[in-house]
């Protein structure tokens, strides 16, 4: 994970630290995880959610399976407030392997510990109808 990530979630964890009771401390637990594959048409687009409770708060992100956190992609893909990752339709010409075929993971942080969800299988597929087709990377 990038620095700008870690120092920003440093600074949540610890603004959040301040303002919560050591004894009320309680690890994030998923209180809506991800379903393990989500298929989407180029001209629907999707949203996959994930939620998590916890004392204080967790932070929830997303990170594709090597780890890497997931940023928005202009007029693709973008991380919504909440933790839903969303997916925009899509001209076919405008489709990314590296977007839309991809296996993506939502984490939960505090500073009780780390939760990570299943893997959840992405895939972005171009409609019959759609006769422009995508350029392989």
């Amino acid at each position: 994970m990038n620095c700008k990530y870690l120092c920003f979630l440093k600074y949540m964890l610890f603004f959040n630290l301040v303002t919560a009771s050591q004894e009320n401390f309680k690890g994030p637990s998923f209180t809506t995880e991800p379903p393990s594959q989500v298929d989407f048409s180029n001209s629907t687009g999707a949203k996959i959610e994930c939620s998590a409770t916890g004392v204080p708060a967790p932070i929830v992100t997303w990170v594709r399976a090597d780890g890497s956190t997931v940023s928005d992609v202009a007029k693709l893909r973008q991380v919504l407030r909440g933790g839903t990752l969303k997916f925009y339709p899509f001209f076919a010409e405008d489709y990314r392997q590296d977007i839309h075929a991809v296996v993506y993971k939502c984490v939960a942080t505090n500073p009780v510990g780390t939760i990570v969800s299943r893997d959840v299988k992405v895939r972005g597929e171009i409609s019959k109808n759609d006769k422009k087709s995508p350029t392989l990377l």
